[in-house]
């Protein structure tokens, strides 16, 4: 019955995870890489991220993530990336691996442009065994353990300055186009994303960054993250993210009476030193699932060649 539980709330409330098809971290702002490919050597630094998320920590099923991902610059014009995600819920688990280049074009002396692309394999697996159906010979649920694999190309935009940025990237490029033969596996569909943020300074010591992500894939209802960090000092993060969903662009045909509400998320960044940052995202959900809370740990560390240009012209994101 616990197993029916998990699937039947992970199903109701699928457009607040835009059906789990994309693990989108709450510290994305930190390493916009995941979803945007023209990221990759805007720091002019090289850095290794790495990423743990379950986001209904104690619910069956839940969602459970790992990320680790590896950018940097070759030239001042040319950045290059490498990600790798490992990504399970309920039944099914994907692991998917990206190549990133971005060419960067610099605009005039303060404005940069970005572009980016990605070309990856997903291996997508179903293990029709931990599934529950209502007969034996149910056709839509496999035997065992069934698994697909794709190509999953991505493409996206970076403008940037030293406190500014705006991005819009596109994932799952081919995904409206390619599905499994057996149908087992479901289908990927296209999705976008829109980031922007800036900064401002409110003291000597303090610095204000709102910033926002909207994610559409017009099946379902725009996803919304309204984010406000604060910086101290230079060295803490502190920052919230009120995240809902919005009848923006919906189709007639959806079922809009769904929750809007999603999720509060307060999280911190900690600049240990030049080299190392440690951040954590704590998740408490506003829907059915609000007794169950979510935890991200981030660690993410920029190798020494490029410390000097990093204490010398910090970069916010």
């Amino acid at each position: 019955m616990k197993k029916l539980y998990a699937i039947l709330i992970i199903s109701l409330f699928g457009t607040s995870l835009i059906a789990q098809q994309n693990f989108i971290s709450n510290q994305y702002i930190f390493n916009p890489m995941t979803i945007n490919p023209a990221y990759a050597g805007t720091k002019q630094w090289t850095s290794v991220n790495m990423m743990y998320s379950a986001p209904w920590t104690g619910l069956e099923g839940s969602p459970n993530t790992q990320s680790i991902s590896i950018e940097g610059a070759p030239t001042q014009t040319m950045g290059i990336g490498l990600q790798l995600i490992n990504d399970k819920i309920g039944a099914e688990s994907r692991q998917a691996l990206w190549g990133n280049y971005s060419y960067i074009l610099k605009l005039n002396e303060k404005l940069n442009l970005s572009m980016g692309l990605a070309a990856g394999i997903s291996y997508f697996s179903l293990d029709g065994r931990k599934l529950i159906s209502e007969s034996i010979d149910d056709p839509s649920v496999p035997l065992n353990q069934v698994n697909s694999i794709r190509f999953d190309p991505k493409m996206g935009l970076f403008l940037y300055s030293q406190r500014f940025y705006a991005g819009l990237s596109v994932t799952d490029m081919l995904g409206n186009l390619i599905e499994a033969p057996d149908g087992f596996v479901a289908k990927q569909d296209r999705h976008y994303y829109f980031t922007a943020g800036y900064v401002f300074d409110m003291g000597e010591d303090v610095k204000a960054k709102p910033s926002i992500l909207i994610r559409e894939d017009f099946k379902a209802l725009t996803n919304i993250d309204v984010t406000t960090h604060f910086l101290f000092r230079n060295t803490f993060w502190i920052g919230a993210t009120y995240r809902f969903g919005a009848d923006l662009l919906t189709s007639n045909s959806l079922d809009n009476t769904l929750q809007k509400r999603d999720a509060l998320i307060v999280m911190t960044q900690w600049n240990v030193n030049p080299s190392w940052v440690i951040g954590y995202a704590y998740t408490h959900s506003l829907t059915a699932l609000s007794s169950f809370a979510g935890h991200e740990i981030m660690l993410d560390y920029t190798l020494p060649r490029k410390i000097e240009t990093r204490m010398k012209t910090p970069r916010y994101f």
